[in-house]
């Protein structure tokens, strides 16, 4: 289907062409030029056209395959479903950036997906997957010095923060955004960040640093001329004033915000009328032009419908021509495709045995520890106890003066040293990597043993977590990585994963990532594999928290968050 919508997109360029609208899009400007009408649309709330435009801008860009404007093009569309609330389309839009913004080294556009996904779980109210992107995001601006990108990224992290209740963290989020704001010249978001702290200050009942940000940011927002930031500074006065009890100036703020919205309506409507002026001049100025031109259109109208017709006969000729093709190439290459699928097949299930040989390997380790620790206590143990008591039984029956005695105490003694060697060894492997040096050191084993396969590279970052977690929580989460590998080995194709464990504030964040194929969401959620409820329910017995997120050909990243058990 896709290419008889590429032949029918090609019909539409050549009525345009023979048309004489060519000249409209035959330059890269014309893409950017279309962008700001679009991007202007868009700013007027008028959606269903600027998304009209930015799919325009997308399907030429494919055709001539400009990777920058398909970019341009996609972020324009996510935004636009993004300020519709339409969060889930949004996202799809903003993932199909990130994979293809990897395929073109493309750094910037891949974090400015990575900042509207954030946006998008900030929206839906998923704080902890928003603050992930927001803060991957920031570090790649502030490695770029781009100071206005920052300044906006942390802004809305200061927002996140007052969110999640965490009022202290916002305001110091919300002052390095000011002072950025400040440095950059950036009027609208200094007004708006200290109107934001005056919120934070009110709600935290610091009503003296509350009205000293609103009257701030009223003081920038009425020098330049941002009606809208004034008409919110007055409406937080008349809130911080109805707060404290001081109803009187409450009403008087509340009459002043009222004046300025009126403001903002009739500078609106004059706008209007210079914007149906200017609309006015312009269709005068291009009726003239028409009128000179529609002789020429005239002469050259019959020879345009003649040769719209032909590009039409051929165009057809050529779809009927591809179809036939198509069919007989289908009907030659049926039995070759066959012997392909018997061949993928055989290659799956080796796959799937080296999968379940490198599972074994991990598995068998500690079942054979645990074996050889068992004999070890248990029967070269009893023994060593059982000879114990005889040599004890001879050393009584011997004079303490005679020198044999003293042989047999040190005979003893040196038996006593090897028992307690046997049940040290047989500790120690009773309680493997991860009981002997932590989590970290076994995760480290794990990461080597998988890597040097050569079937999956794969990479650790911690941070210090030195009896942070009780063993059992450690096991658990040592499982559930193995579980984590399993299923990048089985099902993702991937050629990298990472994994990071890091301490927080009352909790154990472990992520998981890959860049392999991805899935889709709707379809893992309707199916609920056996592995998922496994991996849930490791999660759940661990009171945890666990996401997904993932998409076709964007890799997956799985976020799990433990809490801190302090008993």
């Amino acid at each position: 289907m896709k290419k008889y919508s590429y032949i029918f997109i090609i019909m539409v360029l050549a009525v345009f062409c023979l048309l004489g609208q060519e000249k409209r899009f035959e330059s890269k400007e014309s893409f950017d030029d279309l962008l700001t009408i679009a991007d202007q649309l868009k700013a007027e709330s008028q959606y269903d056209s600027a998304t009209t435009i930015y799919n325009f801008i997308k399907t030429r860009a494919v055709i001539e395959k400009d990777t920058f404007h398909i970019l341009k093009a996609n972020m324009g569309i996510a935004s636009v479903f993004f300020y519709l609330k339409e969060t889930a389309v949004a996202r799809d839009y903003y993932r199909q950036m990130i994979s293809l913004s990897k395929t073109a080294n493309d750094s910037v556009h891949l974090n400015k997906a990575f900042y509207g996904i954030g946006g998008t779980y900030q929206l839906d109210g998923n704080l902890d997957s928003a603050l992930y992107y927001y803060e991957r995001t920031l570090s790649f601006f502030m490695e770029e010095d781009n100071k206005a990108d920052e300044a906006l990224i942390l802004s809305n992290l200061a927002s996140l923060y007052y969110q999640k209740g965490d009022y202290e963290r916002a305001i110091q989020t919300s002052k390095k955004s000011t002072e950025l704001a400040i440095t950059l010249g950036i009027s609208h978001l200094e007004s708006s960040n200290l109107r934001f702290m005056g919120l934070v200050h009110r709600v935290t009942g610091n009503y003296d640093e509350s009205q000293i940000n609103y009257f701030d940011a009223y003081r920038i927002a009425d020098a330049n001329k941002l009606l809208k930031e004034k008409a919110e500074a007055l409406f937080g006065l008349s809130k911080l004033s109805e707060d404290q009890g001081d109803f009187p100036k409450a009403l008087k703020y509340m009459r002043n915000h009222s004046n300025v919205l009126e403001d903002m309506y009739v500078q609106g409507e004059n706008d209007q009328i210079l914007n149906l002026r200017e609309k006015y001049n312009t269709a005068e100025l291009e009726l003239e032009n028409e009128r000179q031109e529609n002789l020429a259109l005239q002469q050259r109208k019959y020879k345009t419908i003649t040769l719209i017709v032909s590009v039409t006969l051929v165009l057809t000729a050529f779809i009927i021509i591809y179809v036939i093709d198509q069919r007989r190439k289908n009907t030659k290459s049926l039995a070759d495709k066959n012997d392909e699928i018997n061949k993928q097949q055989i290659d799956e299930l080796l796959q799937k045995q080296e999968i379940a040989s490198l599972q074994g390997v991990l598995e068998g380790q500690e079942t054979e520890r645990r074996r050889v620790a068992i004999d070890l206590h248990d029967r070269l143990g009893g023994i060593l106890s059982m000879v114990k008591l005889h040599f004890s039984v001879v050393t009584e029956s011997l004079s303490k003066d005679d020198q044999t005695h003293a042989k047999f105490m040190k005979a003893s003694d040196l038996l006593d040293q090897a028992t307690s060697e046997v049940r040290s060894i047989s500790h120690n492997l009773m309680s493997g990597v991860l009981t002997k040096f932590g989590l970290v050191p076994a995760l480290e084993d794990l990461k080597d043993k998988i890597s040097s396969t050569g079937k999956l590279k794969v990479n650790l970052y911690s941070n210090d977590l030195n009896e942070v977690l009780s063993a059992e929580q450690e096991l658990q989460l040592y499982r559930i990585v193995q579980e984590l590998i399993s299923n990048i080995l089985k099902h993702s194709q991937a050629k990298e994963a990472n994994i990071q464990v890091t301490k927080g504030e009352g909790n154990v964040n472990l992520l998981v990532e890959d860049d392999g194929m991805g899935f889709d969401m709707k379809e893992v959620n309707n199916k609920a594999g056996i592995g998922l409820s496994n991996l849930k329910a490791r999660v759940a017995k661990l009171n945890g928290n666990f996401h997904i997120d993932s998409g076709r050909g964007a890799g997956t990243t799985i976020s799990i968050d433990i809490p801190i058990n302090h008993d």
